[in-house]
């Protein structure tokens, strides 16, 4: 099995991979229906066809968690025992204009969804819930009845990564390596705090306005620290503008990625080639 490597095509089917072949995955989801990844970071610029394999692009929320299912029980067959599972998710506050449905608006929340998926349909294991604090949100204010009660609305400044587990005891790795993937006391303390203030990127990254959803790399950064040791395959099916990958990289992992347009393929290796 090919490592440090990137396929472009869909993440649904990854029989490029060995059965029980990674021990970590990190990735964030396409959004229902609320981004456009054929476009740029902007959503003003068109800069690829639309695949017919886009799992963002899937208009009916029930059909596109089944979509996704198929990736997760991907990854289920793909890790070791032992092997984590994070997803990074946002609740989806629908707009009335956008789900005119009911008189107040609707929120898809992606995280419950995902999770109970996940957990009827494999035999993962629900392991921990972080939150994140996006500390320079820039989302715009929900003003629902402002200024007047009874219909505030929240400004939805927080997403949720979710830890799920393989069954199974942990391969046995040497104390050199344990020694080199060793937390500190103060990253330690720091990073198993359940609420995680980390900032939205900014034009500081290079995938700034490339790319529709950037995730930011202290997330993938503290995640690989956690959960896995040197020399660890780390596999990100939805890949995106190749943040997981190049921290993975940084950290002396392995690395995997499955990223469906090659339009990205510039950006990621620009990402992983900062790195050496």
């Amino acid at each position: 099995m090919e490592m440090n490597k990137i396929f472009y095509k869909s993440s649904t089917n990854m029989s490029e991979l060995n059965d029980k072949s990674v021990d970590l995955i990190i990735t964030s989801p396409p959004y229902f229906n609320i981004k456009d990844y054929s476009k740029n970071g902007y959503q003003d610029k068109i800069h690829s066809d639309k695949n017919k394999m886009d799992l963002g692009a899937i208009n009916d929320y029930k059909n596109y968690i089944k979509a996704l299912l198929k990736v997760w029980v991907e990854c289920e067959r793909v890790l070791k025992p032992n092997g984590k599972l994070c997803i990074n998710i946002p609740l989806m506050p629908m707009l009335k204009k956008d789900l005119n449905t009911h008189y107040n608006r609707h929120i898809f929340d992606l995280q419950s969804d995902i999770q109970n998926s996940i957990l009827k349909h494999t035999k993962l294991f629900l392991l921990d819930l972080y939150i994140w604090n996006r500390t320079n949100s820039t989302k715009k204010l929900m003003f629902g009845s402002y200024p007047y009660p009874r219909n505030f609305y929240t400004q939805n400044t927080t997403e949720f990564i979710v830890i799920f587990v393989k069954d199974g005891k942990p391969v046995p790795v040497s104390n050199e390596i344990k020694e080199k993937s060793k937390l500190t006391q103060e990253e330690w303390l720091s990073y198993t705090k359940q609420i995680w203030d980390i900032a939205i990127p900014n034009k500081s990254d290079i995938a700034f306005g490339k790319h529709s959803a950037i995730m930011p790399r202290e997330i993938p950064y503290r995640l690989i620290k956690l959960y896995s040791f040197v020399d660890d395959v780390i596999l990100d099916p939805f890949c995106g503008s190749g943040t997981t990958l190049s921290v993975a990289k940084e950290l002396s992992r392995k690395y995997i990625g499955y990223e469906l347009y090659e339009n990205y393929k510039s950006l990621i290796n620009e990402k992983l080639n900062t790195i050496f």
